[in-house]
């Protein structure tokens, strides 16, 4: 398991869908992406994604970066993203612009990072 403690902060940022099921807005069912600090679970921001568009626009992913980028005021060293997120291709090749590492890793081993995240978005929705 992967926990906050193996992390410095902004050592490395983790982009995950943090909904279960989707989310309607005005009848149109959505995905949400969030992009948070490994170490101090600090969630920079989100995303919305219709769910036929599949992934979130390049343009807003791109903005979320600058979000994280302007918060911390340095580029983490590695992006984490979860296996099987079809998001991956996308946060990858903005990452990587940005020379940012990045590696994949099973929603299992994040459990003690997301579950907390996770449950309290689905608390809320």
């Amino acid at each position: 398991m992967i926990t906050p403690e193996q992390f410095r902060v902004n050592e490395a940022w983790i982009a995950v869908k943090i909904n279960e099921g989707f989310i309607f807005v005005e009848n149109e069912p959505y995905d949400i992406y969030a992009l948070l600090d490994a170490s101090s679970c600090y969630v920079f921001g989100h995303v919305m994604s219709k769910v036929v568009d599949e992934i979130p626009q390049e343009k807003d992913v791109e903005e979320l970066f600058i979000i994280a980028f302007q918060a911390k005021q340095q580029w983490a060293e590695t992006l984490i993203t979860v296996e099987g997120s079809p998001s991956n291709s996308l946060f990858k090749k903005l990452a990587e612009q940005e020379g940012l590492s990045v590696k994949t890793i099973s929603a299992v081993e994040l459990e003690p990072i997301l579950g907390p995240l996770k449950e309290s978005f689905a608390s809320i929705f």
